[in-house]
């Protein structure tokens, strides 16, 4: 009843001035007042130090479809990295002397950076599945190929028919989740998952 009273309610001239001058007068006063972080400031470039070997460390992070998110020095001299360290800082106030550290996978991220079978840009699959026949295309016909894409299979098949895959071995979260859920969503809908094929097969498998 109140909801319904309040939608019938017809406001007045003189109300919405009041409500405007209201609205000013809590702007005006809240731009008076400094609060913590409410200032800019522009961020300033802090040069890397170098040890005496020209070594710098880089701090980064194992992105796999584990999940885990395990910090990674990375050794870099001459712009090129030379080795993966495991983060050895023992400061930490809340676990005390708890190290993540890495595994294998981790540590031999520059082999996957420097391997030659690495994949550098966009590559079209010009043959049938299985016949391993790509060529090479620019960022710009990729994102066209996929909205044509996208938009073919919707139309043809229904949002149901578009999956958002969970993990992959590389998948490095780097195209930013939450915006391709929102843009799917944005779109029409996609097919989801639930769970994971990891630690959650245990209840599964167990009784």
């Amino acid at each position: 009843m109140e909801i319904k009273k309040w939608l019938n309610t017809t406001i007045t001239r003189r109300d919405a001035i009041v409500a405007t001058a209201k609205v000013g007068a809590a702007v005006t006063l809240s731009q008076a007042i400094t609060l913590p972080f409410a200032t800019t400031a522009q961020a300033q470039d802090t040069p890397i130090p170098k040890d005496a070997n020209g070594e710098t460390v880089r701090h980064s992070a194992c992105l796999v479809n584990c999940g885990s998110r395990c910090p990674l020095k990375v050794i870099v001299k001459n712009d090129r990295i030379v080795r993966i360290e495991p983060e050895d800082a023992k400061d930490d106030a809340v676990f005390g002397e708890h190290q993540i550290r890495p595994c294998l996978r981790g540590r031999s991220s520059r082999w996957r950076v420097y391997s030659p079978d690495r994949i550098k840009y966009p590559m079209k699959r010009v043959g049938k599945r299985g016949e391993g026949k790509f060529k090479r295309i620019s960022w710009d016909e990729a994102t066209a190929f996929i909205a044509a894409e996208l938009t073919r299979v919707s139309e043809q098949y229904g949002r149901e028919a578009i999956y958002y895959n969970y993990q992959s071995g590389a998948y490095y979260h780097t195209q930013g989740s939450p915006a391709w859920k929102r843009l799917l969503n944005l779109t029409g809908g996609y097919l989801n998952y639930h769970n994971t094929y990891s630690t959650a097969q245990i209840a599964t498998a167990t009784p």
